[in-house]
């Protein structure tokens, strides 16, 4: 027994002290943003068909928030990932060692707006009645639940400390509930995100509004051939009941570049200096 559990703790050591050595294939990383029982649900066919495709095992990973997942991708903890424009940029201009690979194409480019919504009996007409009100934003680090709602209110004349309360619930659907549950006036989601309340007593007060995509990444010392064939995966992959499962919206992966985040960057910066 004493012989079996040295065994065992050499072999937790190996894991911990060297975990790219102890797993196999390549890491997928994602942020937190529904509970990580559905995103596997999710994601697990697209991992499949990359898997097959590529020739490589894929492990499916959850970060544990936005942060350590952005320092994932940044750093090449992770070799493939999934991220919005927020932690795209964070990744792309803190570490630089993530390449894009391709970017969500929706059927009506829904999930790249966002609006700022209200309860249908709120009396609020515009951005500028906020002042004085709630708001409930998303995550710190969420470009369409914070950043862009937080720039859409100082520009109506509406800064932070010109609303009476003000907090972060962590995901675009607690946006919605919290509103919807009068916890606060307004707040910023995902139009997609949105239009799965369509039957509550709710209503757009603001929007909708272009966001930057939602993109696949992967580091950028990736073999090439490698890379090569996980973007050929993903541009040609054309499975509706696949890309159905990862968003109902999703009608297949198109190129994306760089300079599709310039207006992230900019919002960003902005909120950042206040």
């Amino acid at each position: 027994m004493k012989k079996l559990c040295r065994h065992a703790a050499v072999l937790i050591c190996f894991l911990v002290l060297c975990p790219r050595q102890g797993a196999a294939g390549l890491v997928f990383s994602t942020h937190p943003f529904s509970n990580p029982a559905a995103i596997h649900n999710r994601f697990a066919p697209l991992i499949a068909y990359l898997s097959r495709r590529c020739g490589e095992e894929i492990d499916l990973r959850v970060a544990a928030n936005y942060i350590s997942h952005v320092r994932a991708i940044g750093t090449g903890a992770a070799d493939l990932g999934f991220a919005g424009p927020s932690p795209y940029v964070r990744a792309r201009d803190k570490y630089g060692h993530i390449t894009l690979l391709a970017r969500f194409k929706l059927s009506d480019d829904i999930n790249d707006k966002m609006v700022i919504i209200t309860r249908r009996d709120s009396g609020i007409k515009t951005l500028a009645d906020l002042r004085g009100k709630s708001f409930a934003f998303g995550d710190h680090q969420s470009f369409g639940s914070h950043f862009m709602p937080r720039w859409l209110l100082d520009k109506n004349g509406v800064p932070l400390h010109a609303l009476k309360a003000y907090d972060f619930v962590k995901s675009h659907d607690n946006v919605v509930l919290s509103v919807l549950h009068r916890d606060f006036t307004a707040g910023g989601v995902r139009l997609d995100v949105f239009r799965k309340y369509a039957s509550r007593p709710l209503r757009i007060l603001a929007g909708p509004f272009a966001i930057p995509p939602h993109v696949i990444v992967c580091r950028s010392d990736l073999d090439p051939g490698l890379r090569r064939k996980l973007r050929a995966a993903l541009l040609g992959l054309d499975d509706p009941e696949l890309l159905r499962r990862i968003d109902p919206e999703l009608v297949g992966f198109v190129p994306v570049d760089d300079r599709d985040f310039d207006q992230a960057r900019r919002i960003m910066a902005f909120i950042e200096s206040r």
